[in-house]
């Protein structure tokens, strides 16, 4: 497993690169819902459960700015489309391995160079309205 890392560039909160920092954008997916199977036990693996992703893939200057076109920028459809295929395809019993795959594969396919990936499931413990995992990884 890769160290966590906050880019350079990119500010303590993670959300906008520093001012004297290069250039960083950002394009975000949230509150992203699919269903797929995943649990740590066995009865939650029974049925699909939804899961909630929450996205931010920050390249350096993406070209997009001054071009207007779409092969320019990270095609949030496309990303969706990634997911869509990973979680048709693999299981997973824990979301951590889940977030990891979705962010080498993203990283990878997208030429990005950081990720900011949460996922969240809900009702799963008693007392929480929600539990997940959210990493940060950069290349």
């Amino acid at each position: 497993m890769r160290p966590f890392a906050v880019p350079a560039g990119v500010a303590a909160a993670g959300r906008r690169p520093a001012a004297a920092s290069p250039s960083m954008d950002v394009i975000y997916i949230r509150d992203l819902r699919l269903d797929t199977v995943i649990g740590a036990y066995e009865h939650e693996r029974r049925h699909p459960q939804a899961l909630q992703f929450d996205i931010e893939i920050g390249r350096h200057a993406m070209n997009a700015c001054h071009t207007d076109l779409l092969e320019d920028t990270i095609d949030y459809a496309a990303v969706v489309h990634s997911i869509q295929d990973v979680l048709a395809t693999h299981r997973f019993h824990l979301l951590e391995p889940l977030a990891e795959a979705l962010a080498d594969l993203i990283l990878t396919k997208f030429d990005a160079n950081w990720i900011r990936l949460e996922v969240t499931k809900a009702g799963i413990v008693p007392g929480a309205r929600f539990v997940g995992v959210r990493i940060e990884r950069s290349r």
